[in-house]
């Protein structure tokens, strides 16, 4: 009876570990209309300092995009370095030291308001512009 109990137990365990682990926030949802063009994702973000929420949490997110296509990001660990490109199909793309495992991620962006909503597959960010480095 004991080896009985002991196998369903390993069964419950193992299979608790194949399961998708919860969100951390609602579902992401990337609108179906076209995004900002690249010439307007330019001069929306070159030069210029974002700052705003990431989706599923508080933390705010604050990058300073330079002129160079390098890249400075502020979040509560520090500041890290990354590289920036903008494609031809009007998407952002970043890529940090350690911010999202060091892998490059790809975001379309639209206009919200008096911010930009920056979208991806996992995450949303909404981000209002300032001149300059602002760090």
């Amino acid at each position: 009876m004991k080896t009985y109990l002991l196998a369903g137990a390993a069964m419950l365990a193992l299979a608790a570990c194949a399961q998708k682990p919860a969100s951390l926030g609602p579902d992401v949802v990337v609108p179906a209309q076209a995004g900002l063009g690249a010439a307007q994702i330019q001069q929306l973000v070159v030069g210029n300092t974002g700052s705003g929420p990431m989706s599923g949490s508080q933390v705010r997110y604050i990058m300073y995009v330079s002129p160079d296509g390098k890249a400075e990001l502020r979040l509560p660990t520090g500041i890290e370095a990354g590289n920036w490109r903008i494609l031809s199909d009007g998407q952002f793309c970043a890529k940090w030291a350690n911010f999202h495992d060091g892998e490059e991620y790809c975001q379309r962006v639209y206009p919200e308001g008096s911010t930009y909503k920056f979208v991806d597959r996992t995450s949303t960010m909404f981000l209002t512009f300032v001149p300059g480095r602002a760090l």
